[in-house]
């Protein structure tokens, strides 16, 4: 009797170790399905210290993020959370915002100088269908410095946007590849021009402006595939 008694402890010990693997499976499975959104981060102060990046309490990026950088999509929870840009190595925070994320989402957060000098954070909605045979591009304006609103053409011309403010974003556009971008501040002559070499056919950008200067516009690409 008290081999067969053996026997049976060490079947049911046996029984819960796989009913208990399945579960720390299913468990495992559920946390994965549980980051169904994305985040990335951009930093477009210049001169600002290189920035760590934090969801709630968690430090989420592998490196920091310098100026005209941007991170690498991070896969989040949807729902409500605090971002968080922190100066790098440092407890400093440098701007903060509550945000929520629906399933399957994908949002850029910026990290953007105001007109006051303080920083804030903006949070702009990505796309995730690109076009075959054109190129895919969106504009921001975080271009404090700027004394009026942006304009894109092509260079033959066609108006892509018309006074684009600060902080504000346009909608997402189809244009054909390798097409050069001429940008001006509105009133003023100085172009800054995106080289049509720079937007690929397929690909999904946003370009996002800033300044060093009252009248001059600065570009930098984000490629979000």
């Amino acid at each position: 009797m008290k081999i067969k008694t053996n026997h049976l402890i060490t079947r049911m010990a046996v029984a819960a170790a796989v009913i208990f693997s399945i579960s720390s499976c299913k468990k495992d499975d559920d946390n994965d399905n549980m980051l169904n959104a994305k985040l990335s981060f951009v930093n477009t102060v210049e001169g600002s210290a290189a920035q760590d990046i934090f969801i709630n309490d968690s430090k989420v990026s592998a490196s920091a993020v310098g100026y005209g950088s941007s991170s690498n999509d991070i896969s989040t929870s949807a729902g409500n959370k605090t971002i968080s840009f922190k100066n790098a190595g440092s407890a400093t925070v440098t701007a903060s915002a509550e945000v929520n994320t629906s399933v399957n989402s994908s949002h850029t957060a910026f990290l953007v100088k105001q007109a006051n000098g303080s920083m804030g954070i903006s949070l702009y909605a990505n796309e995730s269908n690109a076009v075959s045979g054109k190129a895919k591009v969106r504009f921001i304006n975080v271009a404090p410095m700027l004394t009026s609103t942006i304009n894109v053409t092509t260079s033959a011309g066609a108006n892509l946007i018309s006074a684009l403010a600060f902080k504000a974003s346009s909608a997402y556009q189809a244009i054909d590849a390798n097409t050069n971008l001429n940008v001006m501040m509105s009133g003023s002559l100085e172009v800054t021009t995106i080289t049509g070499s720079e937007l690929q056919a397929g690909k999904i950008y946003t370009i996002w402006f800033d300044s060093s200067t009252a009248t001059k516009v600065k570009y930098h690409i984000v490629v979000h595939n």
